[in-house]
């Protein structure tokens, strides 16, 4: 049968680890190597990894067949040092947590032109994290951030989102699609997106009870993902690439709790149920081809 000619590739989405997850895997007293981290990694299903550029990490990279993303805490004095030393490694992305809480939209926005630039010349797709404790840890910021990148450039500005920031900062509650995703032509634009399960009080929840079971908690967040997915490819022209990461704090970065479950299983069993969710909606779109 002759394929309509409307039909374009279909996007692409990435499933990839936060090395911090592995903090700790499976004990602290018997942490995985690096080589462990990397089998385990693959078996799990994902494509890509984000860690702190090494050349070690590299090369596993690159015999595993995975992408690698990595990321800058940055202001206006650190950045290009940092992004110098992103660029050993060469990553598909770079994420970047911008300057200071207190630093204001009309001073941020110049930094990360500054930084745009600079990552452009070394070959670097950056994006601007939503994040607490830097200059977009409210929607307000964020979005007035957007507005002076549009008036500086004639362009949207690219965001990497984690939600969990501001859904806590703004203490909402299910269901999140209704505030959290006000500006879809920003949401369709980017491509990164951290899916660290929360609520309107806590910025990370378990998925599971430990035993299998999702957490009433989690089968509201995935909701939430199941729209900002739709919302997503409502935008997509065909062939792009979202990274999408199951992200789970550990105990020892002050996300995870004691009495957690597992948080590398939860990343698992998210990123599963992610790839469910990205392939009903991707069915529903018809002007795409498979492959």
């Amino acid at each position: 049968m002759k394929k309509n000619s409307l039909e374009k590739k279909a996007p692409i989405l990435k499933h990839f680890v936060n090395f911090w997850t592995l903090i700790h895997q499976p004990t602290a007293a018997k942490e995985w190597s690096l080589e462990e981290r990397f089998k385990h990694i693959k078996r799990g299903g994902f494509d890509a990894i984000a860690a702190p550029p090494d050349p070690s990490t590299l090369e596993c990279c690159q015999r595993y067949g995975l992408d690698y993303l990595s990321g800058v805490d940055a202001n206006g004095k650190t950045y290009q040092a940092k992004l110098d030393k992103v660029k050993t490694i060469n990553p598909v992305r770079v994420n970047v947590q911008l300057c200071d809480h207190d630093t204001l939209p009309k001073e941020s926005i110049k930094v990360w032109l500054k930084l745009e630039a600079y990552a452009q010349k070394l070959g670097l797709n950056v994006d601007l994290e939503v994040h607490r404790d830097t200059c977009t840890e409210t929607p307000e910021k964020v979005y007035e951030i957007a507005a002076l990148y549009k008036k500086a450039t004639g362009k949207k500005i690219r965001f990497c989102w984690d939600y969990s920031h501001i859904a806590v900062v703004k203490h909402i509650s299910p269901p999140y699609a209704p505030r959290l995703l006000e500006r879809p032509d920003l949401i369709q634009l980017s491509r990164q997106v951290h899916f660290r399960p929360f609520n309107g009080h806590h910025c990370q929840i378990p998925a599971t009870d430990g035993k299998g079971n999702e957490t009433p908690e989690f089968k509201d967040y995935l909701q939430f993902v199941d729209d900002f997915l739709a919302c997503w490819l409502k935008g997509a022209r065909g062939g792009e690439v979202l990274y999408a990461c199951p992200e789970f704090g550990p105990v020892s970065g002050g996300y995870g709790l004691t009495s957690f479950p597992d948080v590398w299983k939860d990343a698992i069993y998210l990123r599963a149920r992610i790839e469910e969710i990205w392939q009903a909606n991707l069915k529903k779109c018809h002007s795409f081809t498979a492959g």
